[in-house]
């Protein structure tokens, strides 16, 4: 129940805990690498302190806000049409396609470049290769050793370092060299006065801004630090979501004829190609219907949120909990209950139109609606402050596809088949897939 959950977050105050206080692995090996915004007495970034705070409120600035992330989407989307040529000559393997898309999108949004990895056929920088494969890498290997009783007794515990850590190790140092260098480049590039129009409509452009202003309360370590954790992260977290919206499209040939047609009706005034506008709730509501159910009955993080007590004794569903306790919030299972969603294996994106919502209003059912459901990132103040860019950029990819292809999955028959692990997130071993031009 959301609502009990929210006595939970509300009990948290000005300084809440968050997922990534979990990743000790990350924050060990930056302590290493010498990151200055952990470096403070209360944790700084990975902390529940004033340094927390003073870092996120640096780092969500220009980015999370509804208007800063759809200033992003056209450049998003121009990168969207280049990755998209390259999605036949990848159909064997989606989830490497979304992996190098997540980093094309990021870094259109981080640098306002075009670095078009995510099409094989196009020359690519072996550099930007390399930071895809090692922030996959990195990343994935920091959740499981986080998750590891061994790695958790071995190297937290005793400072031996386990072959699972240095792997992550070697890794991450890879990724903050090759994304330090480039941090670096467009600062110089920035210094000079090369930087074009796209580039100054940026993220990192604007951090510098604001940084050069004396009003950001950071350092200018601390800026890089929080760019380069961007792109790191966006990588392996964004495109486990998009690989799920398109098997869902592949797998429901209706639904995606239905969308289809409202993507195509919606750019039609643009010759045909997306623009920020087609994509909009109001233009695209059946588009963002389908992002929703994907998140229901596939969703990449199945927990809602999770936090911990900060009173004491607080009452959750009339259990008085210590100050401490961990406290999870599943959407998963209510979107998977038939009293709840009827039909719940069924897929679809009709469950979330604006006449299906208002229908369930005052039943029982209307939970489901609840903001906890609608998405992976969490809730709260440490909600992921990329949260806003990453749905656009998973909107952005499908509808790409939906309009250049008619998609299918000839070797699956059924969700069933499809296999999946949990990596950083929830994520599907993409069947084979078959791309047929529309024009």
């Amino acid at each position: 129940n959301p609502k009990e959950m929210m006595k939970v977050l509300r009990s948290e105050g000005s300084y809440p805990s968050g997922m990534a206080q979990n990743q000790w692995a990350i924050a060990k090996w930056e302590r290493e690498a010498g990151f200055e915004s952990i470096s403070q007495p209360d944790g700084g970034f990975l902390g529940q302190g004033e340094n927390w705070k003073r870092i996120r409120t640096f780092m969500q600035t220009d980015l999370l806000h509804p208007t800063a992330a759809r200033g992003y989407t056209a450049g998003i989307i121009e990168a969207a049409e280049l990755a998209s040529r390259g999605a036949p000559a990848s159909a064997d393997d989606m989830n490497a396609f979304f992996e190098r898309t997540a980093f094309d999108f990021f870094c259109t949004v981080m640098f306002g470049d075009l670095m078009e990895v995510a099409d094989p056929n196009t020359p690519t920088d072996p550099e930007d290769v390399e930071f895809v494969k090692n922030a996959k890498t990195g990343l994935g290997t920091a959740v499981a050793v986080a998750r590891s009783l061994k790695d958790a007794l071995l190297v937290k515990k005793l400072g031996i370092e386990t072959e699972q850590y240095r792997k992550m190790k070697d890794a991450l140092d890879i990724t903050w060299k090759i994304g330090g260098d480039k941090i670096e480049r467009f600062m110089e590039k920035r210094e000079r006065g090369e930087l074009s129009e796209r580039e100054k409509n940026s993220y990192l452009y604007r951090a510098l801004e604001r940084y050069d202003s004396g009003k950001s309360g950071v350092s200018l370590q601390e800026a890089k630090e929080m760019a380069w954790g961007g792109i790191f992260a966006g990588v392996d977290t964004t495109s486990g979501k998009m690989g799920w919206n398109v098997i869902h499209a592949a797998q429901n040939p209706q639904v995606q004829d239905r969308l289809y047609d409202e993507l195509s009706a919606a750019a039609a005034a643009n010759g045909g190609r997306l623009t920020v506008e087609a994509l909009d709730k109001s233009n695209a509501p059946y588009l963002h219907a389908f992002v929703r159910e994907t998140h229901r009955l596939t969703p990449v993080v199945p927990i809602a949120t999770r936090k911990r007590v900060a009173a004491d004794d607080l009452e959750v569903h009339g259990v008085k909990l210590p100050r401490g306790s961990a406290v999870a919030c599943d959407g998963y299972s209510l979107g998977q209950d038939p009293n709840y969603v009827d039909d719940p294996r069924s897929f679809r994106p009709e469950r979330w139109l604006d006449d299906a919502v208002q229908a369930r209003k005052g039943t029982p059912k209307e939970i489901v609606d609840h903001p906890f459901f609608k998405d992976p990132f969490s809730q709260g103040a440490r909600k992921c402050p990329g949260s806003r860019v990453a749905l656009n950029e998973v909107a952005v990819i499908l509808s790409q596809l939906v309009l250049d292809y008619k998609i299918s999955a000839p070797t699956v028959s059924s969700l069933d088949d499809i296999e999946y692990a949990q990596e950083t997130v929830v994520e599907a071993r993409i069947p084979p897939l078959h791309f047929e031009p529309r024009s």
